[in-house]
């Protein structure tokens, strides 16, 4: 390969380059978001699930307080 065809490829590799870079940026911001979405899903998910086993258990203790009131 001559001295000047090889200067010519030298703008197309770093073009090629260039694009990668920009496309793995955006890969990668893709992927970060998808990941904050999932967290906040989960985290939406857990919330609901202690929700429900608080309100399971403070209806047991009201329950079981009635209970030893009443034997009292």
């Amino acid at each position: 390969m001559s001295q000047s065809a090889r200067l010519a490829a030298i703008p197309s590799e770093r073009d090629e380059a260039l694009a990668e870079v920009r496309q793995l940026i955006t890969d990668l911001r893709d992927a970060a978001q998808d990941g904050r979405d999932l967290a906040r899903r989960y985290a939406d998910v857990l919330q609901n699930v202690v929700d429900e086993y608080c309100i399971e258990f403070e209806k047991r203790a009201e329950a079981a307080l009635a209970r030893l009131e009443a034997a009292a």
